[in-house]
């Protein structure tokens, strides 16, 4: 989860098994961010966001993502979430950045679960607009979204199988490298 505060060669800062985890990180955001399937989802939001569409379709991707039954029914999607944040403060002395900040209210707000929600989803896309300078876009984006769900949730189930696989070796990748390097 700091995989986006940790810049550059930073990442020679953290012991062996949290920088594979950044590594993780920054392998699935590339695999992300040059998807062709993703660069479709990215265009129903760029003519309000511009380059803020990357950041909202990973939003969306996220909210598919926590209502996949194929992953999580509720009650286990509630485990998960309760390993997350366990995890996480178990981590905390790594924390940094943005991540340092906002930690604290993705669990007192339990984003985790909470993805599952429109409602959040749609303050979550209101507040990146709002951080970014394009308010008066809000209404443009969630109409985006609302309009073409079912396409989003289409690309969702044709994306993550194959994100799943390149992260699955990936991960493997990283585990067979020798703890000193």
């Amino acid at each position: 989860m700091i995989g986006d505060d940790v810049k550059g060669m930073q990442i020679r800062l953290y012991p062996p098994l949290v920088r594979a985890g950044i590594q993780l990180h920054r392998y699935i955001d590339s695999f992300t961010d040059q998807h062709p399937l993703i660069s479709e989802a990215k265009k129903i939001y760029r003519p309000a966001a511009r380059l803020y569409a990357g950041p909202l379709a990973d939003i969306t991707m996220d909210y598919f993502l926590a209502n996949d039954p194929s992953i999580y029914n509720a009650s286990g999607w509630r485990e998960f979430a309760n390993w997350a944040y366990q995890s996480l403060m178990a981590g905390s002395s790594w924390h940094v950045g943005g991540f340092r900040r906002y930690f604290p209210y993705l669990q007192r707000e339990d984003w985790f679960v909470r993805y599952r929600e429109l409602p959040f989803i749609e303050n979550s896309m209101a507040n990146l607009l709002k951080r970014v300078g394009l308010s008066d876009k809000t209404q443009q984006v969630l109409t985006a979204f609302e309009t073409h769900q079912s396409d989003l949730s289409g690309t969702y189930r044709a994306f993550f199988p194959q994100l799943e696989r390149y992260a699955t070796q990936k991960a493997n990748a990283l585990m067979t490298i020798p703890v000193g390097e």
